[in-house]
């Protein structure tokens, strides 16, 4: 009896100390971000709009930034590249240009919808689910379910896109001669309503944004499955659902106030300051170097150099480089606005914490 009770006791203190061991893995494992302050993995009772502000938890995770900022310079960068182009074949056919603005601003959705799918798998993972995650992890369900992240987006601005095809064929009416003027003032009352439809259509993909993930997520649904998911809840929680979207924009409008914007403007004085003294003016010839469809970062841009062909790849490169502060900035708006979209998605469908 006494080895049998002996041998029991062993026993348990190993499963003791395994158990310890794998906990403490375990916890190595959990994003930086579970650490937010008062953020409590072992909470009880269902979400509310008090766990609001640990949508800022998706910042707190290096990983998660970099990987969503590299994702986002890369949308930009070849958004920017595919606007060039459209203003070089505008100059030939304006509406080779214009079809090729439309192809830039639809890739631009699919590739930041990708990188949005990823981290927002797994900031639901670990903010809401409350387990370790990855971005590989995020990358695999992110292929598993292309159509439905990359199809949701792309149907909101390709109904935005064909209201403005609208609008357009309307103002070729009003180059009809003598007759077309009157026709497109008679018509005026159609291309505002058409306006208002696009802006509302606009404000729906605003708010829907940071939903569609988790709908995506927990109800495996396709991309019209998700987009009457989506009216279905604004349908049944339409006040509430907007209330907690305007308080997370709120409070992401005032974190960018007192950080953004200063370090934005401290940025600017010191970037350029810096570079205006050590280059001098080859500074002015650089700019002037970016690319009209790259003029998107700390620099402006100014279409291309008068100087040398040197300056105009330095344009390039400085349109390119700039395109990073851009980025980290819908990197991190992305993971704040996300998050909270997970936990707002929980909060109407009443999940429990884990």
């Amino acid at each position: 009896p006494g080895g049998k009770a002996s041998g029991k006791a062993g026993a348990k203190a190993g499963a003791f100390d395994s158990a310890l061991s794998d906990a403490i893995d375990a916890e190595h494992d959990v994003p930086a971000g579970l650490a937010f302050p008062g953020f409590k993995p072992g909470d009880s009772g269902s979400w509310t709009w008090k766990d609001l502000p640990r949508a800022f938890v998706g910042v707190f995770d290096t990983r998660r930034v970099i990987f969503a900022t590299l994702g986002f310079w890369v949308a930009i960068v070849l958004f920017g590249v595919l606007q060039w182009v459209g203003g070089l074949l505008g100059g030939i056919l304006g509406l080779l240009g214009t079809i090729f603005n439309v192809v830039a601003w639809l890739g631009f959705v699919g590739a930041a919808a990708l990188v949005a799918s990823i981290i927002g798998y797994v900031v639901h993972q670990t903010v809401v689910e409350q387990r370790s995650s990855s971005i590989k992890a995020g990358i695999d369900w992110t292929k598993s379910q292309i159509k439905s992240v990359v199809g949701t987006p792309v149907a909101f601005v390709a109904v935005i896109g064909g209201v403005w095809a609208l609008t357009f064929v309307l103002g070729l009416l009003g180059r009809i001669p003598i007759a077309g003027p009157i026709v497109w003032g008679a018509l005026s009352p159609v291309t505002v309503l058409l306006s208002l439809i696009a802006g509302a259509v606009g404000v729906v993909f605003l708010y829907s944004i940071p939903l569609y993930i988790p709908v995506i997520y927990n109800e495996k649904t396709g991309p019209v499955d998700t987009l009457k998911r989506l009216g279905g809840l604004f349908k049944a929680h339409g006040f509430s659902l907007a209330l907690y979207l305007v308080l997370t924009i709120a409070t992401m409008g005032f974190a960018s106030l007192v950080v953004y914007y200063p370090l934005r403007y401290i940025g600017d004085k010191i970037g350029q300051g810096g570079a205006s003294a050590g280059l001098g003016d080859g500074l002015q010839s650089i700019v002037g170097g970016i690319p009209d469809g790259m003029s998107f970062g700390f620099f402006g841009g100014g279409g291309a150099s008068d100087v040398s062909w040197e300056f105009d790849i330095a344009g390039w490169l400085t349109g390119i480089g700039g395109a990073i502060a851009p980025a980290a900035l819908l990197a991190v708006t992305a993971l704040v606005y996300y998050t909270a979209g997970c936990i707002i998605y929980a909060i109407v469908t009443g999940r429990q914490k884990s």
